[in-house]
């Protein structure tokens, strides 16, 4: 599916203007702040419930991107952008099975929740004609996401201590019950096709370098990526 839009966005661009001899090629390093919204289900710290999706957050990251102009108004372009991980880690307890004596604390553990999102993405480019060194510019196309995430699993068991003394006729002393929690980081690698649009306002500084501030956003339907930031464009 990914390779059959990039062919049909490759062939989209060459029949909008004819005269290849036109066409410019340029690569691009960019710099971004990475806003994430993510839908999730919020459940109390004491519920036992456990929340394995990224935490939301505003972070930094970068990419490399490679594309060509085949007119003045029409681009193509392949570009990964990757943001930094973040976590987040919250104290949460396990509610205690009815019947234990209401003295017995109850368990906690660190809840460790982290991600980090990298897009890989192909976009056909708009910039309409505009007098001046500024020149503002559209995009839009599909990004295959990967999502590194990883959550704190816990399982639990009540033990009740028995201990025999000595004589056989004695009765065995039974001690109150303890609770142990034990904890794991479980690792998760996911992708998911999301749709992408752009906006952008290439600056020349000279016949082959322009400063490009842009704003880019990546969804899906439980994620939000907004991605504001700028790019240094070489263009040959």
């Amino acid at each position: 599916m990914f390779r059959r839009a990039l062919f049909a966005c490759l062939a989209a661009c060459a029949c909008s203007h004819p005269a290849w001899a036109q066409t410019h090629t340029y690569v691009s390093g960019d710099l971004f702040a990475d806003v994430r919204r993510i839908s999730r289900v919020v459940s109390p710290l004491d519920s036992g419930t456990i929340d394995t999706s990224p935490p939301d957050s505003v972070t930094g990251g970068g990419g490399a991107r490679i594309g060509a102009f085949f007119s003045p108004e029409w681009s193509l372009e392949l570009g990964v952008d990757a943001g930094r991980e973040t976590s987040e880690t919250r104290t949460a307890s396990i509610p205690l099975p009815a019947g234990l004596p209401l003295s017995l604390p109850t368990p906690r553990f660190d809840s460790r929740t982290s991600g980090r999102f990298v897009a890989t993405s192909v976009l056909i480019g708009y910039h309409p004609g505009a007098p001046g060194r500024a020149r503002a510019g559209f995009r839009g196309g599909l990004s295959i996401m990967r999502t590194d995430a990883t959550f704190t699993s816990f399982s639990s068991s009540i033990i009740t201590p028995v201990i025999s003394i000595g004589s056989p006729l004695a009765p065995p002393v039974i001690l109150p019950p303890t609770v142990t929690v034990t904890t794991s980081e479980i690792a998760r690698v996911a992708y998911g096709m999301f749709a992408t649009l752009a906006g952008e306002v290439a600056i020349d500084v000279s016949s082959h370098f322009a400063v490009v501030p842009e704003v880019r956003a990546h969804v899906n339907t439980s994620t939000l990526l907004v991605r504001p930031g700028v790019a240094a464009r070489w263009r040959w």
